[in-house]
């Protein structure tokens, strides 16, 4: 892979945000800001789900600029298309967004187009120039003053939170920021062995229906000034890398359907799916429905040469008929493959529960690396078995790490 990529002569950006910044300890604001977007309910809850998008923002950060602070990648059940970053590196990314994309590198351009915003500092130059509009947010920073006369670092949460949510609700980027964004976003989309072209034909995608008749890629524009100069700019950089002579993920349309029947959305899948892909997504849609023989049909009803996505479907209709030791049959195997993955951990957890065999699903969820973005679907599970098993204390913590 051929690294030495174009020079773009991004726009001179750079340099300290000044006092404001200075005093605003960003780790602490991503976290804060994190765990309030996940209290709110509003968040993918889902380990597959959760597994996924750290995959991929974790393949693009890698290839990114250097930052200071860890990122935290999340996918909201917001059906709107859009997506955006909060200062600490946290990046949201709504499920309209996902169904609105055609392959993993067009959404891999948003996220990189993101992650660029985060490394290029844009969110604390933009609180700045900010700083005298001190009306938008003072009953809410007058809150975490108050806060603090009690609780100092709660109170500095409440307010760190308050300006990063500020400044992605009443600041849109500017032309100079979101030029930076898309060429920083396309060295980190090519190194990352996706395809540049994605970027510009996502564009022309939001360009193309971004009218009156869709609120929804209106939204994404409001907050990325969308112009023909940064559609061009974009689509001309991105020839500088050449045909793209990669493949497409096809996890990438696994996920997008799951997301599909795990928000409800009433968008119909596209007709042009892989014909594994299909079958997968309609019995997806049988699942939601609770018609769980019809998608065990669906499936094939057989527990060879299947991919993760399959095998944990599989495994969760098997589990919804009873079939509890099928679901062990089927995902054990794949845990030694791939030990530790709480996607295929948390559904055998729960036959391993519904046949009594408390020690094994301990023993199972045992091997999990817990994190700050460990699903909350995962800890329900733990408290669970370690309550059966007269773990109290242990039980106590699942509860409290939730």
């Amino acid at each position: 892979l051929n690294l030495d990529l174009p020079d773009f002569n991004l726009p001179d950006l750079g340099g300290h945000t000044g006092n404001i910044t200075a005093s605003i300890k960003e780790r602490e604001t991503g976290l804060a800001v994190l765990r309030k977007l996940r209290a709110s309910g509003r968040l993918i809850e889902n380990p597959e789900v959760n597994l996924w998008i750290r995959s991929l923002g974790n393949k693009l950060t890698s290839r990114a600029p250097r930052s200071p602070n860890p990122f935290y990648f999340v996918v909201s059940r917001d059906p709107s298309v859009n997506a955006f970053a909060t200062l600490g590196g946290v990046i949201v990314i709504n499920s309209g967004l996902i169904l609105t994309t055609s392959s993993e590198s067009e959404l891999a351009a948003v996220i990189a187009h993101e992650i660029a915003h985060v490394t290029q500092r844009h969110i604390p130059r933009m609180l700045e120039k900010a700083q005298n509009n001190k009306f938008a947010t003072g009953a809410a920073l007058l809150a975490g003053v108050l806060a603090a006369t009690k609780d100092s670092e709660a109170g500095s949460a409440i307010i760190n939170a308050t300006l990063a949510t500020a400044a992605h609700k009443q600041l849109a980027f500017g032309r100079e920021a979101e030029a930076e964004a898309d060429r920083v976003g396309l060295r980190i989309l090519a190194s990352a062995g996706l395809n540049p072209q994605a970027m510009p034909s996502f564009l022309q995608k939001l360009e193309q229906y971004g009218d009156s008749r869709n609120a929804d890629i209106r939204e994404f524009l409001q907050n990325h000034p969308l112009t023909v100069k940064r559609v061009s700019d974009t689509s001309v950089r991105a020839s500088q890398f050449g045909p793209f002579k990669g493949k497409e993920n096809i996890s990438y349309l696994y996920m997008r359907e799951k997301i599909r029947a795990l928000i409800g959305s009433n968008i119909p899948a596209p007709s042009a799916l892989p014909a594994t892909v299909k079958k997968y997504s309609n019995a997806k849609q049988l699942q939601k429905r609770g018609a769980y023989p019809q998608a065990l049909q669906t499936t094939g009803n057989t527990t060879t040469n299947k991919r993760i996505s399959e095998a944990i479907l599989l495994a969760e209709l098997f589990t919804k008929q009873g079939q509890f030791k099928k679901t062990i049959s089927l995902l054990t195997p794949l845990t030694r493959i791939y030990p530790g993955n709480e996607a295929l951990t948390v559904p055998l957890a729960h036959a391993y529960i519904s046949q009594g065999q408390l020690h094994q699903a301990w023993r199972a969820l045992k091997e999990i690396h817990i994190s700050e973005q460990t699903s909350l679907e995962t800890f329900e599970v733990k408290q669970e078995v370690a309550r059966l098993l007269g773990y109290t204390s242990l039980a106590y913590r699942a509860v409290a790490e939730r």
